[in-house]
């Protein structure tokens, strides 16, 4: 499928009845729908639910390769591209600008800048929703190209009046997009953040589908939403939200939250510390060890090796969950011989290790925990690591990282997520989501 190269993901129409936003004090929350769901304007309800499941899949490998050659570039200091917001899995509602006009955007926190396309348009794709005409938002301003936040973009340029800061942006399938920074406010449930730094696109071109045009950006760099919050409304920089059980063909709704709202608190709460690494955008993990029915599988496989901090990354737009490979071979050598159902081929043939089944329940799998520094135990259970792929088929939703480890939404389903950027963690909270 074709990379989708466009760094702000909105479309045509809002998920009304899922998106019952609250906000108050210092913090809001908003509901959170998954792109294949009922509720959602992607939803193709000619496809099928095993067709959605092997799409997500295909995705995950796409974006995590994105992920690599994203982190390659900024490591070796490069000019790097934003990751390519088709690959999001997510969608929250909000509104942008004053009158607000409506949009469904995905929430991703792979990506930082929140952008869409803008009126006048010297080359605009085709979108189903109406193009932002920031003439017609009396709270709409431009970045001065002086300013901290406009020397924050790497590829930005300055006009003759220094007045107008300018982006562009530029992608491996040959999409681009070039505009504004701007202040703009944004809604999100009945919660306004006044002068949010956004992206105000005027020329966009490339392989961009009709329906969409934007992305709200949710990771760790200086202009995400989440790390502006505490300098746009007092909010502290934290967010969580708690995925469901997302590809049934129910009206599912998970939940996502802002500022105090977002705190996950209780007994049963385990954290982990965020590693500050470079792209500052992802959030790093340092994984060190999967257990499976009393096997445990060190990241370090001798006495010597030491665990490298920051080896993994949180990913809600990765519906796999990629492990170093000793990690992954030890994983399924264990369940291969402690599961005693019938083993069979992926009929997608992207996962390595199926069983045939109808229920996942008919499989007695051992509970997979993912041992995160700091003592943080994650225990996955079984809607966590497979998978039906098939009426009859059953597999294994983790695959070998080739470079870069990655912690996915399956692993995640029916878990409170916390991120704090003010304490520097990620917290887990078994909980049921939707």
């Amino acid at each position: 499928m074709a990379a989708i190269s466009i760094f702000f993901y909105f479309l045509l129409f809002s998920f009304s009845v899922a998106a019952t936003g609250r906000g108050g004090g210092n913090g809001f929350t908003t509901s959170i729908i998954h792109r294949d769901s009922l509720l959602s304007p992607l939803h193709n309800p000619s496809v099928s639910h095993y067709e959605r499941l092997t799409g997500a899949f295909n995705r995950s490998f796409s974006r995590s390769t994105t992920l690599t050659n994203r982190a390659a570039t900024v490591s070796t200091g490069g000019v790097h591209s934003p990751l390519i917001p088709d690959s999001g899995e997510f969608l929250i509602s909000l509104s942008i600008g004053t009158p607000p006009v409506d949009f469904t955007a995905i929430a991703d926190t792979g990506s930082d800048l929140t952008w869409t396309q803008c009126l006048p348009c010297v080359k605009c794709f085709n979108q189903s929703s109406p193009i932002f005409n920031p003439h017609r938002s009396s709270s709409y301003s431009n970045v001065s190209c002086t300013s901290d936040t406009c020397n924050s973009i790497v590829s930005h340029r300055c006009g003759p009046d220094l007045k107008t800061c300018t982006y562009g942006y530029s992608y491996g399938d040959q999409s681009f997009t070039y505009g504004d920074l701007a202040y703009e406010k944004i809604t999100i449930g009945s919660f306004k953040l006044n002068k949010v730094v956004i992206g105000c696109g005027h020329e966009n071109g490339g392989t961009f589908l009709g329906e969409t045009s934007g992305i709200v950006g949710l990771g760790g760099g200086p202009l995400s939403l989440v790390s502006q919050l505490n300098t746009i409304a007092a909010v502290k920089r934290q967010f969580s939200y708690c995925l469901p059980t997302f590809f049934s063909d129910g009206n599912i709704t998970g939940k996502i939250s802002f500022g105090e709202e977002a705190a996950v608190s209780g007994r049963k709460v385990v954290s982990t510390p965020l590693v500050q690494k470079h792209p500052y955008t992802y959030y790093f993990l340092t994984l060190e060890a999967v257990s499976v029915a009393n096997k445990r599988f060190e990241v370090a496989n001798n006495m010597s090796s030491a665990v490298v901090e920051g080896n993994i990354i949180i990913d809600s737009g990765t519906t796999l969950t990629l492990l170093p490979p000793n990690l992954y071979d030890g994983i399924v050598s264990t369940l291969a011989r402690v599961v005693k159902a019938k083993r069979v081929n992926d009929p997608s043939g992207i996962l390595e290790l199926c069983y045939g089944v109808s229920s996942i329940d008919d499989l007695n799998i051992p509970i997979i925990t993912a041992h995160f520094a700091g003592g943080a135990a994650v225990e996955l259970q079984p809607e966590n690591t497979f998978a039906l792929v098939n009426e009859d088929v059953a597999c294994l939703t983790l695959a070998p990282a080739k470079k870069f480890a990655i912690f996915g939404n399956l692993a995640q389903v029916n878990f409170l997520v916390g991120y704090d950027l003010e304490q520097k963690t990620v917290s887990f909270k078994r909980t049921v989501c939707g």
